[in-house]
């Protein structure tokens, strides 16, 4: 029994964080990524009646489709370069509610 009681957690916390997924374009900086997604969540937003986070999936899906069609890729850590700026992605409570559960990634900015 105290087996189950340590061994449940664990995998809960596996199965409900998973691997980190990024948004990466490669020919786009690390800023252009973020206003990017900044204009998804605002269509997002539009879309949506109310503010509630809802029962289904519709907001991680609308996303997803939308830095799609501006041309990112979902990616996991190990496939983004050495040298790439990146945002990890909000795996608690507001990651879930307000479309942070994608981390972003980019080249550089120049300064």
């Amino acid at each position: 029994m105290k087996k189950f009681v340590v061994l449940l957690p664990l995998c809960l916390m596996c199965l409900l964080t998973g691997c980190a997924k990024y948004y990466y374009h490669e020919d786009k900086t690390f800023n252009q990524c973020a206003w990017d997604r900044a204009d998804c969540l605002f269509e997002l937003k539009k879309r949506l009646a109310s503010e509630s986070p809802g029962w289904g999936n519709y907001k991680q899906k609308f996303l997803e489709h939308c830095m799609e069609k501006r041309g990112y890729q979902l990616v996991t850590e190990d496939k983004l370069p050495l040298d790439a700026k990146r945002q990890d992605p909000d795996s608690g409570l507001r990651g879930y509610l307000y479309g942070y559960r994608r981390g972003i990634a980019g080249a550089l900015d120049a300064e």
